[in-house]
Protein backbone atom coordinates (compact mmCIF):
# COMPACT_ATOMS: atom_id res chain seq x y z
CA UNK A 1 0.00 0.00 0.00
CA UNK A 2 1.02 3.78 0.32
CA UNK A 3 4.14 4.15 2.51
CA UNK A 4 4.02 6.57 5.19
CA UNK A 5 7.32 6.80 6.28
CA UNK A 6 8.00 10.63 6.99
CA UNK A 7 12.39 9.81 6.43
CA UNK A 8 13.56 11.80 3.41
CA UNK A 9 12.62 10.55 0.15
CA UNK A 10 15.25 8.90 -2.80
CA UNK A 11 12.77 9.31 -5.92
CA UNK A 12 15.63 8.46 -8.20
CA UNK A 13 16.54 4.82 -6.66
CA UNK A 14 12.40 4.64 -6.05
CA UNK A 15 12.45 5.46 -9.36
CA UNK A 16 14.53 2.94 -10.76
CA UNK A 17 12.74 0.18 -8.71
CA UNK A 18 9.22 0.99 -9.97
CA UNK A 19 7.71 -0.79 -13.39
CA UNK A 20 7.16 2.94 -13.80
CA UNK A 21 9.95 5.32 -12.81
CA UNK A 22 10.60 8.60 -14.13
CA UNK A 23 13.15 7.58 -17.11
CA UNK A 24 10.54 5.76 -18.46
CA UNK A 25 7.74 8.51 -18.06
CA UNK A 26 10.12 10.69 -19.69
CA UNK A 27 10.34 8.61 -22.74
CA UNK A 28 7.00 7.30 -23.30
CA UNK A 29 6.02 10.82 -23.06
CA UNK A 30 8.98 12.10 -25.15
CA UNK A 31 7.08 9.88 -27.95
CA UNK A 32 3.71 10.34 -27.66
CA UNK A 33 4.69 14.08 -28.07
CA UNK A 34 7.00 13.59 -30.93
CA UNK A 35 3.58 11.62 -32.09
CA UNK A 36 1.56 14.22 -31.69
CA UNK A 37 3.85 17.11 -33.77
CA UNK A 38 3.53 14.47 -36.65
CA UNK A 39 -0.01 14.77 -36.56
CA UNK A 40 -0.21 18.26 -35.94
CA UNK A 41 2.15 18.95 -39.19
CA UNK A 42 0.34 16.30 -41.36
CA UNK A 43 -2.92 18.54 -40.28
CA UNK A 44 -0.91 21.50 -41.18
CA UNK A 45 -0.05 20.24 -44.64
CA UNK A 46 -3.75 18.60 -45.44
CA UNK A 47 -5.24 22.16 -44.46
CA UNK A 48 -2.19 24.24 -46.46
CA UNK A 49 -1.03 25.65 -43.16
CA UNK A 50 -4.74 26.09 -41.25
CA UNK A 51 -5.77 28.47 -44.16
CA UNK A 52 -8.08 25.63 -45.79
CA UNK A 53 -11.32 27.10 -44.80
CA UNK A 54 -12.70 23.57 -45.46
CA UNK A 55 -10.99 21.96 -42.69
CA UNK A 56 -11.27 22.28 -39.14
CA UNK A 57 -8.23 24.34 -38.13
CA UNK A 58 -6.63 25.04 -34.21
CA UNK A 59 -8.49 27.08 -31.68
CA UNK A 60 -12.03 25.69 -32.36
CA UNK A 61 -13.15 26.65 -28.95
CA UNK A 62 -11.13 29.67 -28.43
CA UNK A 63 -12.78 30.95 -31.72
CA UNK A 64 -16.09 31.33 -29.34
CA UNK A 65 -14.27 33.70 -27.03
CA UNK A 66 -13.19 35.77 -29.95
CA UNK A 67 -16.57 35.99 -31.54
CA UNK A 68 -17.96 37.17 -28.36
CA UNK A 69 -15.11 39.83 -27.80
CA UNK A 70 -16.05 41.01 -31.95
CA UNK A 71 -19.77 41.31 -31.45
CA UNK A 72 -19.64 42.51 -27.58
CA UNK A 73 -16.61 45.27 -29.26
CA UNK A 74 -18.58 45.95 -32.45
CA UNK A 75 -22.26 45.89 -31.15
CA UNK A 76 -22.80 45.40 -27.33
CA UNK A 77 -21.79 43.23 -24.89
CA UNK A 78 -25.05 41.94 -24.94
CA UNK A 79 -25.21 40.64 -28.64
CA UNK A 80 -21.95 38.24 -27.54
CA UNK A 81 -25.63 35.99 -26.38
CA UNK A 82 -27.12 36.45 -29.48
CA UNK A 83 -26.51 33.02 -30.72
CA UNK A 84 -27.90 33.59 -34.39
CA UNK A 85 -25.36 36.41 -34.50
CA UNK A 86 -22.58 34.54 -32.66
CA UNK A 87 -22.66 31.64 -35.30
CA UNK A 88 -22.63 34.03 -37.93
CA UNK A 89 -18.99 35.42 -36.59
CA UNK A 90 -17.83 32.03 -36.22
CA UNK A 91 -18.79 31.02 -39.89
CA UNK A 92 -16.82 34.27 -40.92
CA UNK A 93 -13.93 34.29 -38.97
CA UNK A 94 -13.67 30.96 -36.84
CA UNK A 95 -11.21 28.03 -36.96
CA UNK A 96 -14.49 25.53 -37.78
CA UNK A 97 -14.51 24.31 -41.56
CA UNK A 98 -17.13 25.12 -43.74
CA UNK A 99 -20.24 23.69 -43.48
CA UNK A 100 -19.86 22.64 -39.94
CA UNK A 101 -23.14 22.17 -38.31
CA UNK A 102 -21.83 21.76 -34.90
CA UNK A 103 -23.47 24.73 -32.33
CA UNK A 104 -20.56 26.50 -29.99
CA UNK A 105 -22.61 29.85 -28.56
CA UNK A 106 -21.73 31.82 -25.62
CA UNK A 107 -22.37 30.54 -22.43
CA UNK A 108 -19.80 32.22 -19.52
CA UNK A 109 -21.23 34.76 -17.56
CA UNK A 110 -20.56 38.66 -17.45
CA UNK A 111 -17.11 38.21 -15.67
CA UNK A 112 -15.72 36.20 -18.28
CA UNK A 113 -16.85 38.22 -21.09
CA UNK A 114 -15.34 41.31 -19.21
CA UNK A 115 -11.89 39.41 -19.69
CA UNK A 116 -11.99 38.66 -23.07
CA UNK A 117 -13.02 41.87 -24.49
CA UNK A 118 -9.77 42.59 -25.77
CA UNK A 119 -9.30 39.63 -27.66
CA UNK A 120 -10.60 40.60 -30.93
CA UNK A 121 -8.40 43.69 -31.18
CA UNK A 122 -5.79 41.22 -32.32
CA UNK A 123 -6.47 38.87 -35.51
CA UNK A 124 -7.95 35.74 -34.42
CA UNK A 125 -4.85 33.52 -35.28
CA UNK A 126 -2.14 35.44 -33.11
CA UNK A 127 -4.81 36.31 -30.28
CA UNK A 128 -5.34 32.18 -29.61
CA UNK A 129 -1.80 32.14 -29.93
CA UNK A 130 -1.02 34.72 -27.20
CA UNK A 131 -4.21 33.20 -24.74
CA UNK A 132 -2.48 29.38 -25.49
CA UNK A 133 0.78 29.96 -24.45
CA UNK A 134 -0.26 32.83 -21.96
CA UNK A 135 -2.34 29.96 -20.27
CA UNK A 136 -0.37 26.92 -20.78
CA UNK A 137 2.87 28.85 -18.80
CA UNK A 138 0.94 30.16 -16.30
CA UNK A 139 -0.30 25.94 -15.82
CA UNK A 140 3.61 24.98 -16.00
CA UNK A 141 4.62 27.60 -13.66
CA UNK A 142 1.82 25.91 -11.32
CA UNK A 143 2.56 22.50 -11.38
CA UNK A 144 6.20 23.17 -11.32
CA UNK A 145 5.59 24.96 -7.85
CA UNK A 146 3.77 21.86 -6.71
CA UNK A 147 6.18 19.45 -7.95
CA UNK A 148 9.16 21.53 -6.21
CA UNK A 149 11.27 21.05 -9.50
CA UNK A 150 14.40 23.07 -8.43
CA UNK A 151 16.14 22.46 -12.14
CA UNK A 152 13.31 22.14 -14.66
CA UNK A 153 15.18 21.96 -17.53
CA UNK A 154 17.28 19.59 -16.13
CA UNK A 155 15.32 17.46 -14.43
CA UNK A 156 12.60 16.92 -17.42
CA UNK A 157 10.00 17.18 -15.19
CA UNK A 158 7.92 19.09 -17.70
CA UNK A 159 7.88 16.71 -20.75
CA UNK A 160 4.91 14.55 -19.60
CA UNK A 161 3.00 17.87 -18.27
CA UNK A 162 3.63 19.01 -22.17
CA UNK A 163 2.52 16.15 -23.42
CA UNK A 164 -0.37 15.22 -21.72
CA UNK A 165 -3.36 14.57 -23.69
CA UNK A 166 -5.36 17.44 -21.42
CA UNK A 167 -2.91 19.33 -22.17
CA UNK A 168 -2.74 19.14 -25.82
CA UNK A 169 -6.54 18.99 -26.36
CA UNK A 170 -6.81 22.24 -23.79
CA UNK A 171 -4.45 23.99 -26.15
CA UNK A 172 -5.68 22.54 -29.94
CA UNK A 173 -9.16 23.64 -28.93
CA UNK A 174 -7.75 26.91 -27.06
CA UNK A 175 -10.28 26.19 -24.21
CA UNK A 176 -9.70 28.28 -20.44
CA UNK A 177 -8.88 24.84 -18.71
CA UNK A 178 -5.37 25.67 -18.21
CA UNK A 179 -6.35 29.38 -16.99
CA UNK A 180 -8.52 28.02 -14.30
CA UNK A 181 -6.29 25.00 -13.31
CA UNK A 182 -3.56 27.22 -12.75
CA UNK A 183 -5.59 29.70 -10.92
CA UNK A 184 -6.80 27.01 -8.33
CA UNK A 185 -3.51 25.24 -7.89
CA UNK A 186 -1.91 28.77 -8.04
CA UNK A 187 -4.56 30.04 -5.29
CA UNK A 188 -3.54 27.03 -2.73
CA UNK A 189 0.42 27.26 -3.33
CA UNK A 190 -0.25 30.95 -2.14
CA UNK A 191 -2.56 30.49 0.99
CA UNK A 192 0.07 30.30 3.10
CA UNK A 193 2.54 33.23 2.20
CA UNK A 194 0.20 35.68 0.55
CA UNK A 195 -3.37 34.85 1.34
CA UNK A 196 -4.92 38.28 -0.01
CA UNK A 197 -3.50 37.33 -3.04
CA UNK A 198 -4.58 33.73 -2.99
CA UNK A 199 -7.82 35.12 -2.38
CA UNK A 200 -7.76 37.40 -5.73
CA UNK A 201 -6.76 34.32 -7.23
CA UNK A 202 -9.50 32.83 -6.23
CA UNK A 203 -12.28 35.47 -6.86
CA UNK A 204 -11.13 35.40 -10.71
CA UNK A 205 -12.40 31.72 -11.15
CA UNK A 206 -15.68 33.73 -11.14
CA UNK A 207 -15.22 33.27 -14.88
CA UNK A 208 -16.43 29.61 -14.53
CA UNK A 209 -18.45 29.62 -10.82
CA UNK A 210 -18.87 26.20 -10.84
CA UNK A 211 -15.29 25.33 -10.62
CA UNK A 212 -15.11 27.19 -7.89
CA UNK A 213 -17.74 25.93 -5.24
CA UNK A 214 -14.98 23.50 -3.39
CA UNK A 215 -12.80 26.40 -2.31
CA UNK A 216 -14.53 28.35 0.04
CA UNK A 217 -14.95 24.83 1.82
CA UNK A 218 -11.66 24.28 1.82
CA UNK A 219 -10.64 28.15 2.62
CA UNK A 220 -12.90 27.49 5.66
CA UNK A 221 -11.71 23.71 6.50
CA UNK A 222 -8.18 25.07 6.51
CA UNK A 223 -9.02 28.94 8.95
CA UNK A 224 -7.86 31.02 6.17
CA UNK A 225 -10.17 33.81 7.07
CA UNK A 226 -8.02 36.72 5.34
CA UNK A 227 -7.94 34.54 2.09
CA UNK A 228 -11.87 33.55 2.33
CA UNK A 229 -12.44 37.74 2.64
CA UNK A 230 -9.50 38.68 0.12
CA UNK A 231 -11.79 35.79 -2.57
CA UNK A 232 -15.19 37.06 -1.36
CA UNK A 233 -14.14 40.96 -1.94
CA UNK A 234 -12.77 40.42 -5.41
CA UNK A 235 -15.50 37.97 -6.64
CA UNK A 236 -17.98 40.91 -5.96
CA UNK A 237 -15.97 43.54 -7.40
CA UNK A 238 -15.11 41.40 -10.73
CA UNK A 239 -18.67 40.95 -10.71
CA UNK A 240 -19.49 44.49 -10.23
CA UNK A 241 -17.00 46.01 -12.94
CA UNK A 242 -18.17 43.35 -15.62
CA UNK A 243 -21.77 44.28 -14.70
CA UNK A 244 -21.22 48.36 -15.15
CA UNK A 245 -18.58 47.48 -18.46
CA UNK A 246 -20.73 44.83 -20.32
CA UNK A 247 -24.20 46.23 -18.98
CA UNK A 248 -26.99 45.11 -16.47
CA UNK A 249 -28.76 43.04 -19.72
CA UNK A 250 -26.00 40.16 -19.82
CA UNK A 251 -26.97 38.69 -16.65
CA UNK A 252 -30.63 37.92 -18.14
CA UNK A 253 -29.08 37.06 -21.32
CA UNK A 254 -26.45 34.90 -19.64
CA UNK A 255 -29.25 33.30 -17.47
CA UNK A 256 -30.94 32.12 -20.69
CA UNK A 257 -27.69 30.53 -21.95
CA UNK A 258 -27.74 28.68 -18.82
CA UNK A 259 -30.77 27.56 -19.84
CA UNK A 260 -29.79 26.51 -23.05
CA UNK A 261 -26.66 24.63 -22.04
CA UNK A 262 -28.83 22.45 -19.32
CA UNK A 263 -31.51 21.55 -22.23
CA UNK A 264 -28.91 20.79 -24.77
CA UNK A 265 -25.81 19.83 -22.84
CA UNK A 266 -26.33 18.46 -19.70
CA UNK A 267 -29.68 16.90 -20.42
CA UNK A 268 -29.11 16.55 -23.99
CA UNK A 269 -28.69 13.71 -25.96
CA UNK A 270 -26.80 10.37 -25.24
CA UNK A 271 -23.93 11.46 -27.76
CA UNK A 272 -22.72 14.42 -25.54
CA UNK A 273 -22.69 12.04 -22.53
CA UNK A 274 -20.32 9.43 -23.94
CA UNK A 275 -17.34 12.60 -23.68
CA UNK A 276 -18.23 14.25 -20.61
CA UNK A 277 -16.55 13.04 -17.45
CA UNK A 278 -19.37 14.26 -14.65
CA UNK A 279 -21.53 11.82 -12.58
CA UNK A 280 -24.26 13.41 -13.89
CA UNK A 281 -23.28 11.74 -17.41
CA UNK A 282 -22.17 8.74 -15.77
CA UNK A 283 -25.70 8.56 -14.14
CA UNK A 284 -27.55 9.30 -16.81
CA UNK A 285 -25.87 6.94 -19.36
CA UNK A 286 -26.31 3.79 -16.76
CA UNK A 287 -30.06 4.55 -17.13
CA UNK A 288 -31.21 6.81 -14.19
CA UNK A 289 -34.04 8.92 -15.00
CA UNK A 290 -32.70 12.88 -14.63
CA UNK A 291 -34.18 13.27 -11.04
CA UNK A 292 -32.56 9.95 -10.14
CA UNK A 293 -29.16 11.11 -11.64
CA UNK A 294 -29.31 14.70 -10.21
CA UNK A 295 -29.47 12.83 -6.94
CA UNK A 296 -26.48 10.75 -7.54
CA UNK A 297 -24.72 13.86 -8.68
CA UNK A 298 -25.72 16.05 -5.63
CA UNK A 299 -24.50 13.02 -3.28
CA UNK A 300 -21.25 12.67 -5.00
CA UNK A 301 -20.96 16.63 -4.64
CA UNK A 302 -21.38 16.17 -0.92
CA UNK A 303 -18.78 13.30 -0.51
CA UNK A 304 -16.79 15.64 -2.47
CA UNK A 305 -17.68 18.91 -0.09
CA UNK A 306 -16.44 16.83 2.80
CA UNK A 307 -13.32 15.03 1.66
CA UNK A 308 -11.97 18.57 0.62
CA UNK A 309 -13.25 19.75 4.51
CA UNK A 310 -11.58 16.60 5.91
CA UNK A 311 -8.10 16.90 4.34
CA UNK A 312 -7.76 20.89 4.33
CA UNK A 313 -8.66 20.42 8.59
CA UNK A 314 -5.82 17.48 8.94
CA UNK A 315 -3.08 18.65 6.77
CA UNK A 316 -0.76 21.69 6.04
CA UNK A 317 0.56 19.83 3.19
CA UNK A 318 0.19 22.38 -0.02
CA UNK A 319 -0.14 18.99 -2.40
CA UNK A 320 -2.19 17.38 -0.95
CA UNK A 321 -4.53 19.75 -0.50
CA UNK A 322 -4.21 20.86 -4.55
CA UNK A 323 -4.91 17.26 -5.37
CA UNK A 324 -8.13 16.82 -3.36
CA UNK A 325 -9.26 20.14 -4.60
CA UNK A 326 -9.07 19.38 -8.06
CA UNK A 327 -9.98 15.89 -8.35
CA UNK A 328 -13.19 16.74 -5.84
CA UNK A 329 -13.66 19.50 -8.00
CA UNK A 330 -14.24 17.19 -10.78
CA UNK A 331 -16.69 14.93 -9.11
CA UNK A 332 -18.95 17.81 -7.51
CA UNK A 333 -19.24 19.62 -10.53
CA UNK A 334 -22.37 18.64 -13.24
CA UNK A 335 -20.93 19.76 -16.10
CA UNK A 336 -17.43 18.61 -17.51
CA UNK A 337 -16.03 18.39 -20.64
CA UNK A 338 -12.69 16.43 -21.41
CA UNK A 339 -10.72 19.49 -21.73
CA UNK A 340 -11.38 20.24 -17.79
CA UNK A 341 -9.50 17.19 -16.96
CA UNK A 342 -6.20 19.31 -16.78
CA UNK A 343 -7.47 19.75 -13.08
CA UNK A 344 -6.71 16.03 -12.69
CA UNK A 345 -3.23 16.95 -13.50
CA UNK A 346 -3.09 19.24 -10.35
CA UNK A 347 -4.55 16.11 -8.62
CA UNK A 348 -1.72 13.96 -10.25
CA UNK A 349 0.93 16.64 -9.27
CA UNK A 350 0.28 17.23 -5.78
CA UNK A 351 -0.07 13.32 -5.65
CA UNK A 352 3.55 12.78 -6.90
CA UNK A 353 5.04 15.76 -5.13
CA UNK A 354 3.67 13.66 -1.73
CA UNK A 355 4.85 10.95 -2.91
CA UNK A 356 8.48 11.99 -3.71
CA UNK A 357 8.59 12.05 0.02
CA UNK A 358 6.74 9.17 0.91
CA UNK A 359 6.64 6.65 -1.74
CA UNK A 360 3.84 6.11 -4.12
CA UNK A 361 2.48 2.23 -4.82
CA UNK A 362 2.08 0.46 -8.17
CA UNK A 363 -1.45 0.81 -7.95
CA UNK A 364 -0.75 4.61 -7.48
CA UNK A 365 1.33 5.15 -10.60
CA UNK A 366 -1.19 2.94 -12.40
CA UNK A 367 -3.98 5.00 -11.27
CA UNK A 368 -1.92 7.81 -12.70
CA UNK A 369 -1.22 6.45 -15.96
CA UNK A 370 -5.54 6.35 -16.14
CA UNK A 371 -5.60 9.57 -15.84
CA UNK A 372 -2.88 10.75 -18.13
CA UNK A 373 -4.83 8.95 -20.79
CA UNK A 374 -8.20 9.78 -19.41
CA UNK A 375 -8.84 12.69 -22.20
CA UNK A 376 -8.27 10.55 -25.02
CA UNK A 377 -10.90 8.03 -23.90
CA UNK A 378 -13.20 11.17 -23.04
CA UNK A 379 -12.25 12.32 -26.53
CA UNK A 380 -12.75 8.95 -28.27
CA UNK A 381 -16.11 7.72 -26.59
CA UNK A 382 -18.56 8.98 -28.39
CA UNK A 383 -17.90 7.12 -31.29
CA UNK A 384 -16.49 3.79 -28.88
CA UNK A 385 -20.10 4.17 -26.48
CA UNK A 386 -18.70 2.81 -23.70
CA UNK A 387 -19.62 3.78 -20.08
CA UNK A 388 -18.34 6.91 -18.38
CA UNK A 389 -15.15 6.24 -16.40
CA UNK A 390 -14.04 9.89 -16.00
CA UNK A 391 -16.10 9.88 -12.37
CA UNK A 392 -14.30 6.96 -11.33
CA UNK A 393 -10.94 8.10 -11.76
CA UNK A 394 -12.07 11.61 -9.98
CA UNK A 395 -13.06 9.47 -6.83
CA UNK A 396 -10.45 7.22 -6.73
CA UNK A 397 -7.76 10.22 -6.56
CA UNK A 398 -9.76 11.75 -4.01
CA UNK A 399 -9.60 8.32 -2.10
CA UNK A 400 -5.76 8.34 -2.82
CA UNK A 401 -5.59 11.36 -0.79
CA UNK A 402 -7.73 11.09 1.91
CA UNK A 403 -5.97 7.32 2.36
CA UNK A 404 -2.79 9.12 2.97
CA UNK A 405 -3.78 11.65 5.81
CA UNK A 406 -5.96 9.31 7.10
CA UNK A 407 -2.74 6.79 7.59
CA UNK A 408 -0.84 9.08 9.22
CA UNK A 409 -0.25 10.97 12.48
CA UNK A 410 -2.51 14.09 13.33
CA UNK A 411 -0.60 17.12 12.39
CA UNK A 412 0.04 19.95 15.31
CA UNK A 413 -1.54 22.61 14.94
CA UNK A 414 -0.10 24.81 12.13
CA UNK A 415 2.34 27.84 12.75
CA UNK A 416 0.94 31.57 12.16
CA UNK A 417 3.09 31.50 8.89
CA UNK A 418 0.42 28.78 7.22
CA UNK A 419 -2.71 29.49 8.31
CA UNK A 420 -4.14 33.40 8.61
Amino acid sequence: MIQTSMQPARPEQGARQAWLGLERVRLYSAAFLVLFVLLLATWAWHSKGFTDSNVTRPGVDFSVFWSASYLALSEGPVHAYDIAKHLEVMREYGAQGVGSETVLPWLYPPTFLLMVLPLALLPLAFSYVLFVFGSGYAYLCTVSCLLNAGAPARSGWWVPVVSAPAVLLAAILGQNSLLTAALAGSAVGQLGKRPVLAGVLVGLLAIKPQLALLLPVAMAAGRHWRALMSAAATAALFFATSVAVCGWETIPAFLQSLAWARENLIEGTIQGWYGMPSVLSAAQLAGLRPTAAYAAQALCGLGAVLAVAYVWSHTIETPLRAAVLAAATLLAAPYVRHYELTWMGIAVAGLIADGLRHGLSSKERLLFVAVWLLPLFEHANPQLQMPQIGPLLSALLVIDVMWRVMSRPAVPTAPATVRD
